[in-house]
């Protein structure tokens, strides 16, 4: 009678089943520790899948697609919605920032056409390692236009040229606007004539030089020029 041999995988896979788990792993590492170990031992469906069953247009959506219920309050301009990493500490923050920037859970008691898509052990809209979160679609819509302002204004932050459409001369000479850029008692004040000033009839034309400096309304210093 022949004697069977072992394969070279029966062996690997009584040596992985052989492996005792260590008694100092943490509850995490312990429930990690059981999935790799029990890994390809009752299946080993890697063998025999093909490149046909890779032909699954579902894996072309986007994985962190809204829930249906979720689309259909955005699309109707009702509310806003976003995924965030689901850590108390960014639960935190979010549910403790100021209006309108704020953020609420997504969960039964704040949304109750969720129930279908809420996770059975945490109550609220969870992929991955993210759950999902709402606000009001005018406060999302005002939370934007803030930022597009304060972007905006940090383009155009202290270049007088670009902000007030003011020439920049031949000299290279850069024009600067604001509080910090205020004008000094040391500093050399020069008396720049802008196209306007350039006019056909020079009996009209402002000719003058700058004798006093006063700040307007928007903070900025202007220099007044006397005949």
């Amino acid at each position: 009678m022949r004697k069977r041999t072992k394969s070279t995988v029966e062996v690997k896979t009584e040596r992985t089943q052989s492996i005792k788990k260590p008694a100092n792993l943490t509850q995490e590492e312990g429930a990690v520790f059981e999935r790799i170990k029990a890994e390809g031992q009752n299946d080993r469906e890697w063998e025999r899948v093909t490149e046909e069953d890779a032909h699954d247009f579902t894996l072309a959506q986007d994985p962190m697609k809204l829930p249906e219920f979720a689309e259909k309050l955005l699309n109707q301009k009702a509310y806003a919605f976003r995924w965030i990493e689901r850590k108390k500490e960014r639960v935190d923050e979010i549910r403790s920032m100021p209006i309108p920037q704020k953020w609420w859970i997504v969960n039964a008691s704040t949304m109750p056409d969720s129930v279908n898509d809420l996770d059975p052990v945490l109550g609220c809209v969870c992929k991955y390692d993210q759950l999902l979160v709402f606000k009001p679609y005018w406060m999302y819509v005002k939370e934007k236009q803030i930022e597009e302002a304060y972007m905006e204004e940090k383009a155009t932050a202290g270049e007088f040229a670009s902000k007030h459409h003011a020439p920049v001369d031949e000299s290279g000479s850069e024009f600067l606007a604001g509080k910090e850029y205020k004008i000094g008692g040391r500093d050399d004040v020069q008396w720049h004539e802008t196209d306007a000033d350039k006019v056909a009839d020079s009996d009209t034309a402002v000719i003058g030089t700058a004798t006093a400096f006063e700040e307007g309304d928007d903070g900025l210093g202007d220099l007044v020029a006397e005949e």
